[in-house]
């Protein structure tokens, strides 16, 4: 997992998401409301769905689903989070708070995280 997640608001321009990622080189930046808790990813797949919109007035929540955003917690086995991307078809997972009632973002996990760590072959127990 990576600690800490490139996060913008449900309020930011289009435009300045993509400058977040190409700044950034990421493929996707996790949207967080006003207490930080998880309201979706915008990957660059929506971000050419987008394409033709006026991207300096077009807003994340335009085009955010914060139905397909899929969470895991810290302690969650990789066999749990690698079963939850192939059956979803995603290649990220953001890692929130265990805390009742709070989903605020620690980190992001990706398939490619998973990958690395099987090419050094270290332990897959749980995320950390």
């Amino acid at each position: 997992m990576r600690r800490g997640a490139i996060t913008c608001s449900e309020e930011t321009s289009l435009h300045f998401v993509a400058q977040i990622m190409v700044v950034n080189r990421i493929r996707y930046c996790t949207i967080v409301n006003a207490n930080h808790e998880v309201r979706g990813l915008i990957s660059a797949d929506n971000m050419l769905n987008a394409f033709g919109r006026d991207f300096n007035e077009t807003t994340v929540k335009e085009i955010l689903n914060p139905d397909t955003i899929v969470t895991v917690t810290l302690g969650t086995p990789i066999e749990d989070a690698v079963a939850l991307m192939a059956q979803k078809g995603i290649e990220h997972l953001v890692v929130v708070s265990e805390r009742a009632g709070s989903r605020a973002v620690i980190g992001i996990v990706c398939a490619n995280d998973i990958v690395a760590k099987m090419a050094r072959r270290q332990e897959l127990e749980v995320l950390s």
